[in-house]
């Protein structure tokens, strides 16, 4: 029985997304006992041809060829009935990931039964969990995200949610929370209400610094899903189940929420040189947005002025 199961859905975009994508699990999660599972959403391309070949070549890997698209929620559903791993990880079709990031995501659910959930860094999430890259090629961005991780060992933080793009969980989460909401269909909002439901259960979210997987960004679910349509309709059943909930905080307060974590951290220990570049990556981020209405830009630049005057008390200049 592997310890972790690695569970990726998959529809079309082979050689873009699922084939890179696989690829780097296997190249870069060597010493880790773990299984691949890929649920291919009825594929319409070369995927089902691949993905056999491939299993004769790994013997970790398994496959679900599903008759129809079942969506992100469905997929991922149809793979944790058959994942016999002790942690469950779940990932996108449009990533890539980077050298011990199995062992990253998975030894803090070992060590502290009060995390639920697990999740990295990236390029391209929309939450704090993003941090600022400037590469134009997946290979430039994994250098700037490696930069990162080694400047970021042994750094985590709580969040109220993770994107599923990529996240890690243990299976007794799982029995507790259940299974993902096919009521989204195809995708969006299934994660944030799963987090919900895990911080429900009495479980805290951690986002693990030291860990970065390359994010392409709505390739699970193919090229043809109108993106919008989908997620309006599920921005508001969302909020129909949860009417006094807000829906996550985005960049850049989520950002700022981050780098007052940092600030406290330097309270007690002064700035060092890796939390100040983690600092200045993340001022990045929130000094390019730019708010539209003038009330949200007055709030934003009084927040953006105040956490300037913390940061100067801390010593970052």
């Amino acid at each position: 029985m592997p310890e972790t199961s690695i569970i990726i859905v998959s529809h079309n975009g082979l050689r873009q997304t699922t084939a890179p994508c696989l690829e780097s699990v296997f190249a870069n999660s060597a010493g880790s006992d773990f299984e691949v599972i890929v649920v291919d959403n009825n594929s319409s391309d070369d995927t089902s041809a691949y993905l056999n070949d491939m299993m004769e070549d790994q013997p970790r890997l398994r496959c679900i060829f599903n008759k129809s698209n079942r969506g992100f929620a469905g997929g991922n559903n149809d793979g944790l009935r058959i994942a016999s791993g002790e942690f469950v990880v779940l990932l996108n079709s449009d990533t890539l990931v980077t050298g011990g990031w199995l062992d990253g995501l998975t030894n803090p659910l070992s060590n502290d039964s009060s995390i639920g959930l697990t999740g990295p860094v990236s390029n391209v999430v929309g939450t704090e969990q993003q941090i600022f890259t400037s590469g134009k090629t997946p290979e430039e961005i994994l250098q700037e995200g490696l930069l990162w991780a080694s400047r970021s060992r042994g750094s985590r933080f709580e969040v109220e949610m993770l994107s599923f793009f990529c996240v890690a969980m243990r299976r007794d989460v799982i029995g507790k929370a259940g299974m993902l909401d096919e009521g989204f269909e195809l995708g969006y909002y299934e994660d944030e209400d799963y987090c919900l439901r895990v911080r429900s259960a009495g479980y805290r979210l951690v986002c693990v610094e030291e860990v970065f997987v390359y994010h392409k960004g709505s390739g699970s679910f193919g090229a043809d899903v109108g993106k919008m349509a989908f997620m309006k309709r599920n921005r508001e059943r969302f909020k129909k189940m949860y009417p006094v909930h807000p829906v996550r905080i985005l960049h850049p307060y989520g950002q700022m929420k981050t780098i007052e974590g940092y600030i406290d951290e330097a309270m007690q220990t002064g700035m060092s040189a890796d939390l100040r570049y983690r600092v200045n990556n993340r001022m990045k981020m929130i000094e390019s947005y730019r708010p539209g209405r003038l009330g949200k830009r007055i709030k934003f630049y009084r927040m953006l002025r105040s956490l300037r005057n913390s940061l100067e008390k801390c010593g970052y200049h």
